[in-house]
C-alpha cells in the first residue's frame, strides 16, 4: 500500500507537467500508473509529441534529451521514490532486475550499467556502484547522458542509407 501511495504521488507530480524546448515545441507529459509486478508500482510518464519510434532524426535526439533533461530537474523536487530512469522504454528495465546489469570490476568497484536514479537504500543495496553523484538528500543517479543519434538507418539520410544499401547489400539478406 505505501509503494502504491509513493507511486501515485509521484505520478501527480509529473502529471500536466508542461514545458517548451528550446526548438520551440511545446510538450505536455501524462502519466500511465500501472502495476509493474504484482508487489512493486510503477508510473510511466510520456508525451505523445515526441517521436514513438525512437531516435529517427537528429532532432529526436536534441528534443528528447532536452526532455530527459528536463524530466530529471523535475525529479529532484518530487516525493520520494525507489528508482527513476529517462528513456524511450524504461519499463524494459524493472528495478527487480537491476542486479543483472551491476558489473562486478573487483578492487575498482561495482558498476551499474544502467542511467538512473536511485534512492539511497538501493543503491547500498546495488552495491554503491561507482560513477554514481549525490542527485538530491538521500538519493544518487548515474547522470543522464541524452539520447544516441546514428546517421544510418535513419530518416533523415537517405543517401547514406543507399549508400550503406550498394557497399554492403550482405546486412539486408538477413
Amino acid at each position: 500500500m505505501q509503494r502504491q501511495r509513493e507511486a501515485e504521488a509521484l505520478a501527480a507530480h509529473f502529471d500536466g507537467l508542461e514545458h517548451t524546448l528550446l526548438t520551440g515545441r511545446t510538450i505536455k507529459w501524462g502519466i500511465d500508473l500501472a502495476k509493474v509486478f504484482e508487489m512493486s508500482h510503477g508510473v510511466d510518464v510520456a508525451a505523445g509529441h515526441l517521436s514513438r519510434y525512437g531516435v529517427r532524426t537528429l532532432q529526436d535526439a536534441v528534443e528528447m534529451t532536452e526532455a530527459g533533461l528536463r524530466l530529471y530537474r523535475h525529479l529532484k523536487s518530487g516525493p520520494a521514490f525507489r528508482y527513476a530512469r529517462v528513456c524511450l522504454e524504461p519499463a524494459t528495465i524493472p528495478m527487480l532486475e537491476l542486479n543483472d546489469y551491476v558489473d562486478d570490476l573487483g578492487k575498482a568497484g561495482r558498476q551499474l550499467l544502467i542511467k538512473c536514479a536511485v534512492d539511497e537504500q538501493l543503491y547500498r543495496e546495488l552495491g554503491s556502484p561507482i560513477s554514481f553523484y549525490p542527485f538530491r538528500e538521500g538519493y544518487w543517479w548515474n547522470r543522464y547522458q541524452g539520447e544516441r543519434y546514428m546517421p544510418l538507418y535513419s530518416q533523415d539520410h537517405g543517401e547514406l542509407n543507399e549508400l550503406c544499401r550498394d557497399l554492403f547489400p550482405e546486412y539486408f539478406r538477413y
